[in-house]
């Protein structure tokens, strides 16, 4: 799921990793309740749940994650983990009502497998929610540049557009909605924004874009 190479960081700075969400508080709530605006009702799962922060807040019960010291967070914030990778998921077909990916797609070893997983694992009609921080937006092209400089996990990510992640999940057999939720319209920075519901074609100008598409 997470690349391989990025499993040892994740694991060794995983409470660095948590501790962004207590760094930029503002900015946090802002995707949470983006992220909380799409949740539907059922059984769901975080693909790549890392430490739990989203999945805790918004009641996501499972969550998938292949680097231990995250999972653990997880475990400890009230999320039945399943250890494991998005390219080869431990889990039955058609089985989860939803699926949410918040930002792990940037960090993926193969998107498209773990999207087909995804695909595999919903049962019809069910729902897939795809976060991302927008390539061509104001935050990703900040992380990009701190990649660029060796920061220890953008170095080993990277971003998409919105319209690249559209054009995956419609060729896997999902059908996209063209509407997404948005944050994070006023550029790099700690703040809180109320979410908004956009045109999909205009969400690649926010930093957080979550993407609505239905097996």
């Amino acid at each position: 799921m997470i690349t391989t190479s990025s499993i040892p960081i994740f694991n060794r700075y995983a409470r660095d990793y948590d501790n962004w969400y207590v760094k930029h508080v503002d900015t946090a709530e802002s995707e949470v309740k983006a992220v909380s605006m799409l949740i539907p009702r059922g059984l769901g799962i975080e693909v790549g749940v890392g430490s739990g922060f989203f999945a805790g807040r918004v009641g996501i019960p499972i969550g998938l994650e292949p680097a231990m010291a995250m999972a653990e967070l997880a475990r400890g914030r009230g999320v039945d983990v399943v250890v494991g990778v998005g390219e080869s998921m431990p889990l039955r077909v058609s089985s989860f009502d939803y699926a949410v990916i918040i930002v792990t797609i940037c960090f993926l070893d193969d998107p498209r497998k773990t999207l087909t997983e995804v695909h595999r694992i919903l049962k019809p009609g069910g729902k897939l929610i795809t976060c991302i921080v927008p390539r061509n937006s104001e935050h990703g092209k900040y992380y990009m540049e701190l990649g660029r400089r060796g920061h220890r996990f953008y170095s080993v990510a990277h971003f998409y557009t919105v319209g690249e992640v559209k054009e995956v999940l419609e060729s896997l057999g999902f059908t996209v909605s063209d509407k997404a939720v948005a944050v994070l319209s006023r550029g790099v920075g700690d703040y809180h924004e109320e979410p908004q519901v956009v045109d999909l074609s205009k969400a690649e100008g926010f930093g957080f874009a979550c993407i609505e598409a239905v097996k």
